[in-house]
């Protein structure tokens, strides 16, 4: 008998073990360091906690067994799904880690596999434990006599606040990049607005006619080419800080209390990057904030569903709806695809509404397509060059060439057909495609634009050939975006150096001004949790998890506010140019906010139910 009861510890001690010998290996830390007992310890413990919690929310016998109730056995199969997803990203980004200095194939698979089994039941034991939380406070909240209703709204006077709170905080970052940030990007499309050089749409052309207008305005006003760079910076902080007093207004009418609405601000306000990228004249900090304003209308859209109202009770709600969704189709490339990817889940979690959504979607689908087709040809826009699309397949075939792979004469051939082959080991970066696309690009790119068909030969043929090679090109060139990590590019500074003339007007020089930039900079390289906060695939696995809550919590409907950042890092994954930096993830990052109310929202007991 004592020895059936002690089972349950002895097993719970076994996965505890697993766990430490995981985290050991991620950490690289030697079996002798005394850690290695802290992390069994630590997870035993939270082992233990979470087999007590469950045992305590057990509520039907079944003479001597106990039997798990429906929410109970839900959140077990959830966490365990989750648990297995975040377990094989982690063997997939950490291999190396996991199998140490192992050489022996048999050792190696022998470790991958322990370390496996550790991952998995600290995510899923970990994750069950957190479901547990979620849930308890979901029925504490739905037992209150008064809980928090909806449909609050903030007063005028801290409508008219937020916005100056952030301008506020975020005008060293103006004064000290004054007139703005310019990157290399920033001023390809500066001498396109200023007719420098020819259109294009390799950076949304969209984009650059916004820079063009505020440009021909600010010279027109000032006629000084600082103060014009400075007029669009100015436009593009106020219009993000107004969707972000948005943001923060709607969340409050939705549920979100003071306390997180306050601390939602901080972030916006107080996180060096978020004022960085507020004056830097990039396309992904407009697309940003227009992928939020989408969402946000997909929110109220929701809530008006739940509550059983008609869309054609507030036509103006459609229309901001589908011109953000025609902004984020034309401020990024992979926009077009983000909308497309969305708009089969909005029409069908929303059916009852179809006869406006639908042709309201098909007909931003066909003004984006018509826009950044026969528009942009007859205005002579310049398409993006084909390997501009090629980030993933030639990152991949350039790793078969860099791990000295054989091939035959014949695919040497038509690979020097377009690039210098015995470049190509020399110029692969695991993590950056630019260089590889460069060798297409200055080689004849013209001869693969006419044989993409035998490119694509090659591709599959050197695929099925050198597998291994393949996945961990992908895996090197996309990681950053789905596994917590360091960051690539987090921020830039003034104006890059260019031979257009352009240099840096610093307001706010000097030592201690660069100083006091350099330190808040690199401040996530020191804090624990609070570096979290430049992880894109930090906020990747946030989005997966609150999405699960949603899915449990009886607000499934509120899946389809994550889809538009999923289907975002879906095609990062497809064609990143680089593995981690922190603007492309942008969107997801600023729209966080937003995510985790809608994880965190509590449903009605009668929505709980007819979910």
């Amino acid at each position: 008998m004592t020895q059936k009861k002690n089972l349950p510890k002895i097993l719970t001690a076994l996965a505890a073990w697993f766990a430490s010998f995981a985290l050991t290996n991620i950490c690289s830390l030697p079996t002798t360091s005394i850690f290695t007992l802290l992390f069994f310890l630590l997870c035993f413990q939270v082992f233990l906690l979470e087999s007590e919690k469950e045992k305590s929310g057990l509520l039907a016998k079944d003479g001597r067994r106990l039997v798990l109730t429906l929410p109970m056995k839900r959140r077990r199969r959830a966490s365990r799904l989750l648990g297995l997803f975040f377990m094989l990203l982690c063997l997939a980004a950490e291999q190396d880690a996991l199998t140490g200095s192992l050489t022996s194939p048999l050792f190696q698979a022998a470790s991958l596999g322990m370390s496996a089994l550790g991952l998995f039941f600290l995510f899923s034991r970990g994750l069950r434990l957190l479901f547990f939380y979620l849930g308890k406070r979901t029925e504490r909240i739905q037992g209150l006599k008064n809980p928090q209703t909806q449909d609050q709204r903030l007063p005028r006077q801290m409508k008219l606040l937020i916005p100056v709170i952030l301008l506020c905080c975020w005008l060293p970052w103006f004064l000290y990049n004054f007139p703005g940030v310019m990157t290399p990007d920033s001023i390809s499309q500066y001498s396109q607005a200023m007719g420098l050089s020819g259109y294009s749409d390799h950076h949304p052309f969209a984009h650059t006619l916004l820079i063009r207008l505020f440009l021909s305005l600010g010279m027109a006003l000032f006629d000084n080419v600082y103060a014009a760079i400075a007029c669009y910076t100015v436009f593009q902080m106020v219009l993000m800080a107004l969707l972000l007093c948005g943001c923060l207004c709607i969340l409050y009418r939705y549920g979100a209390g003071k306390k997180l609405c306050l601390l939602f601000l901080i972030f916006y306000a107080c996180v060096p990057y978020n004022g960085s990228f507020a004056v830097t004249m990039w396309k992904d900090v407009l697309f940003s904030g227009f992928l939020l304003l989408f969402s946000l209308c997909l929110y109220r859209l929701l809530h008006l569903y739940g509550a059983g109202g008609r869309l054609k009770e507030q036509p103006g709600l459609l229309a901001l709806l589908l011109l953000s969704g025609l902004l984020v189709c034309l401020f990024r490339s992979n926009g077009l695809y983000v909308f497309l990817l969305t708009a089969p889940f909005l029409v069908v979690l929303l059916r009852r509404e179809w006869k406006l959504l639908l042709p309201g979607v098909l007909f931003v689908a066909a003004l984006a397509l018509c826009i950044k087709g026969p528009v942009y040809d007859a205005l002579g826009v310049a398409k993006p060059a084909f390997s501009e699309s090629l980030s993933i397949p030639a990152q991949q075939i350039a790793r078969v060439v860099y791990e000295g792979r054989t091939l035959s004469q014949e695919q040497i051939d038509l690979l020097d057909q377009t690039v210098d082959y015995d470049s190509i080991a020399d110029y692969y970066q695991p993590e950056l495609s630019d260089p590889v696309k460069a060798l297409i690009q200055y080689g004849h790119p013209e001869y693969l634009d006419a044989h993409k068909g035998e490119y694509l030969k090659l591709w599959l043929q050197l695929g099925l050939r050198y597998p291994l090679d393949y996945l961990n090109a992908f895996i090197d060139q996309t990681q950053g975006y789905w596994y917590p990590g360091e960051p690539g590019l987090t921020v830039n500074e003034s104006i890059s150096p260019n031979d257009i003339g352009l240099s840096g007007q610093s307001v706010l020089s000097g030592t201690a001004a660069w100083k006091a930039v350099e330190i808040l900079n690199k401040l996530y390289t020191i804090f624990p949790l609070y570096g979290l906060l430049y992880s894109i695939g930090a906020f990747t696995w946030a989005a997966v998890f609150w999405c699960a809550v949603c899915a449990l919590s009886g607000r499934r409907r509120n899946v389809l506010l994550f889809i538009p950042y999923f289907a975002l890092i879906l095609t990062l994954c497809l064609a990143t140019p680089v593995a981690a930096d922190l603007r492309y993830g942008y969107p997801l990052i600023l729209a966080m906010p937003l995510l985790l109310c809608a994880g965190l929202e509590v449903p009605q007991k009668e929505e709980g139910r007819n979910a």
